[in-house]
């Protein structure tokens, strides 16, 4: 009889302990929102939520560096536009200076107009970023970001490729050089010369043209690949709270028929003792 008696009471016991341990379990799913809470859980769902995981933490980085690339492609968005602006002063500025009929007085503004312009294109040129570093790196400086596998871009131009190698009938030539040369040919007034220099700033001025296309293309790309990102992302989310996601409304119902389940059971156990004393007591 008592050892029968042993037998329940450890049975009882053991079976409070399951229901222990999966009320527990419920518990910690309601508090994390997830169903997998070790590997061993579901080892084939667990192996993808860590691709998944690592998939992220990776778009992560790249969201952050299409943000900096984003920052870099509109402060060049705006230096590019003010050089568009400002070679197109220029441009008007030579063309005033080709007639023949100008007072040297004219003359002598424009040539201090074309200077100025000179010298805010040269300003440009020196632009820092955010961090202090050139914002038009040299070509050998030149920074790509990675923004997806096996994929970087860089976000602006290079100093060489925007101010420094514009085409002219006499080489290739800076921004700054062909706009020097026009201030002074319009001084010198020789006609000749003007009109070279005529020729240069408008070829300065289609360069500018360019360069400030080719940016815009980059920024166009940067917001291609941040909405592909973002697309991923959500696609992501959805895949792994899909795999790992726990179904609250089951598992409080589940919480809350273990607990009725060991409520029951350790009622039973209590029965169970009172009967055993009084066992030992006769």
């Amino acid at each position: 009889m008592i050892t029968g008696t042993r037998y329940q009471l450890q049975r009882e016991v053991n079976q409070q302990l399951r229901l222990a341990t999966e009320v527990a379990r419920a518990q910690a799913e309601i508090s994390s929102t997830k169903r997998i809470l070790a590997p061993s859980d579901d080892p084939v769902g667990a192996a993808r939520v860590s691709d998944i995981a690592r998939a992220q933490a990776n778009q992560e980085i790249w969201r952050t560096n299409l943000d900096s690339a984003d920052a870099l492609a509109s402060n060049a968005e705006g230096v590019l536009a003010a050089l568009t602006s400002a070679f197109d002063r220029a441009n008007q500025l030579m063309l005033s200076a080709s007639n023949g009929t100008q007072s040297p007085e004219n003359r002598n503004a424009i040539a201090l107009e074309l200077e100025s312009i000179a010298e805010e294109v040269a300003a440009l040129r020196e632009t820092r970023d955010s961090r202090g570093g050139l914002l038009f790196p040299t070509a050998a400086a030149s920074l790509r970001l990675p923004v997806g596998p096996d994929l970087s871009i860089a976000a602006v131009g290079t100093r060489e490729g925007v101010f420094e190698t514009v085409a002219t009938s006499g080489g290739a030539r800076s921004l700054h050089a062909i706009l020097a040369s026009a201030a002074a040919a319009v001084r010198s007034n020789d006609p000749a010369a003007i009109a070279t220099a005529l020729a240069e700033t408008n070829a300065g001025s289609a360069h500018v043209i360019a360069a400030h296309s080719e940016q815009g293309s980059r920024g166009a790309r940067i917001d291609t690949l941040r909405d592909r990102i973002a697309s991923s992302a959500i696609a992501l989310k959805e895949e792994r709270a899909n795999i790992e996601g726990a179904d609250i409304m089951e598992v409080v119902a589940r919480l809350q028929s273990k607990q009725l389940s060991l409520e029951a059971a350790q009622a039973t156990f209590a029965r169970i003792n009172r009967s055993t004393l009084f066992d030992l007591l006769s």
